[in-house]
């Protein structure tokens, strides 16, 4: 409803002469009436606010001031309400873009990082590894890079829309911890990067998604300690009854996150203060705590030992 609605104000609609013959006095026996309209803040109307009644009424202008507020209440929550929906269906759009561009992504990167393997396989069959073997090996991580931004798109898509599904097997927790620590290796040579825990451990667990997880802790503790500061230490604990959750912490040696954002670096984009010269989009602990807690777990953050960050991880074992 578009244009400006007058307020309209009758005490005795009978003895009223701009109503006295209207039908709706006979229709509806209506006698006094009040009736304001509801505004949004850009002028347009969408809608009235009435009261009506058989009887004669003394509609006092206190009375009718209080009915102009309750008529701007209204419109102040209903005009909320249409802005969350429109904000809301502004996010399932753009969720829904990221979905289509993250499944779209995957193919050709999944089909470059294959040719990449085989290309490597190839060169290290023919000869010592040369330029030609080094060079493979860069596309080969390049694209395994690119595949998995593409989940982690398709993960945050599906985390916000409350459809994310876990593929659960049973793993061998420490190997999968190794595993990451040597794609990591590869990736930050100058960094220690050291393992303490148990040889074996089994969880049911999404294996790819918890190694995303991994993957993100390990890399950022990498890249938030200066190389000569000290090693990045995976430790996982011990649970040897089945019913006992397990525990895993990444530690670094960086200079650590202030004690009031300790919790608030799991939050959708945000990034420390005391990390904000580093290049990074915010999104990597907040998927981290989305996954662990669709395995029915948690994690934190605190001050380490060493005066940098300590995330750890707890996980139930089935």
């Amino acid at each position: 409803m578009e244009g400006a609605v007058a307020p309209l104000r009758i005490n005795h609609a009978s003895t009223d002469p701009r109503f006295q013959n209207h039908p709706g006095l006979s229709l509806y026996g209506i006698e006094s009436y009040l009736a304001v309209p509801l505004v949004r803040r850009d002028g347009s109307t969408f809608g009235t606010l009435c009261t009506l009644d058989p009887e004669p009424k003394n509609l006092s202008d206190d009375l009718f001031t209080i009915f102009e507020l309750l008529a701007q209440l209204i419109a102040y929550e209903l005009e909320a309400d249409e802005e969350q929906q429109e904000r809301a269906a502004r996010l399932r759009a753009l969720e829904d873009v990221v979905a289509i561009a993250s499944h779209d992504l995957r193919q050709p990167l999944t089909i470059l990082q294959g040719r990449a393997e085989l290309l490597v396989r190839k060169a290290q069959r023919n000869a010592p590894p040369s330029a030609i073997v080094i060079d493979a090996q860069t596309i080969m991580q390049q694209a395994l890079r690119a595949v998995r931004l593409s989940e982690l798109l398709l993960d945050i898509a599906q985390a916000e829309t409350g459809t994310l599904q876990l593929d659960r097997n049973v793993i061998d927790l420490p190997t999968l911890v190794e595993q990451v620590l040597e794609e990591v290796r590869v990736l930050a040579p100058q960094h220690t990067l050291t393992f303490e825990g148990p040889s074996q451990l089994f969880v049911s667990v999404d294996e790819r998604r918890l190694g995303q997880v991994l993957r993100n802790l390990i890399e950022n503790a990498a890249k938030y300690t200066p190389a000569d500061r000290g090693p990045v230490v995976v430790t996982l604990k011990n649970a040897p009854e089945p019913a006992e959750p397990v525990e895993l912490s990444v530690v670094d040696a960086g200079g650590g996150v202030p004690e009031n954002e300790l919790q608030r670096i799991f939050d959708r984009h945000y990034r420390s203060r005391s990390t904000a010269n580093i290049r990074g989009t915010g999104l990597g602990l907040f998927i981290a705590r989305r996954i662990i807690e669709a395995h029915g777990g948690k994690i934190w953050a605190e001050r380490a030992a060493t005066g940098g960050l300590k995330v750890t991880l707890r996980l139930p074992r089935e």
